[in-house]
């Protein structure tokens, strides 16, 4: 998955061209950075439509007047990062925890070279009806501990690198290139 993306900046790929283009501002007007921070982010539990709703019509917004004055750039991607995409860091130091909230019909998004502390990730979501999959790829750094999981959906399997595991959550440390399947029911 790594070797798929030859480009060496973060970037945020959704089916929605405003919203691409918007982060793509935001990440150069915060210093090219895309981070997943536990001070920036946004609760997943607390994500819904209507946020989902806004952080669209904020991207369009920004695309019609392409001013700095439309929206926050560090707001704007804590809404991406910790809401849309549930990544977020447990403390100083501590394990990444994803939980999306993607829309339904959105096939793909993928993230490239997020920060969690010292390490850099690329992740690929793939959201089905049924299951949801997560490629995960350690880009840079050390390995971190993790975390997958879904506030919004009954997870019945769960598989990492083909390996099922107990429980509802996906609880392993990223050291390299991994998948991760949610698989839903009940």
């Amino acid at each position: 998955m790594a070797d798929r993306s030859p480009r060496h900046f973060p970037s945020v790929e959704t089916p929605d061209q405003a919203l691409n283009q918007a982060a793509a501002w935001a990440i150069r007007r915060v210093g090219g950075h895309l981070r997943a921070d536990p001070a920036r982010a946004v609760r997943s539990a607390l994500w819904g439509d209507d946020d989902l709703e806004e952080l669209l019509e904020d991207a369009r917004n920004w695309r019609r007047v392409r001013s700095d004055g439309v929206l926050d750039p560090e707001a704007f991607l804590g809404g991406i990062v910790g809401g849309l995409l549930g990544v977020r860091l447990d403390g100083l130091g501590g394990r990444l925890e994803i939980s999306p909230s993607l829309p339904a019909g959105w096939r793909h998004v993928a993230v490239r070279r997020l920060r969690a502390n010292r390490s850099l990730l690329d992740l690929d979501f793939r959201p089905r009806a049924e299951w949801l999959t997560i490629k995960l790829a350690l880009v840079f750094g050390p390995p971190i501990p993790a975390v997958v999981s879904s506030l919004h959906a009954t997870v019945a399997r769960v598989t990492v690198d083909e390996v099922a595991l107990e429980g509802p959550r996906a609880i392993f440390t990223i050291g390299g290139e991994h998948e991760v399947a949610l698989y839903y029911g009940m």
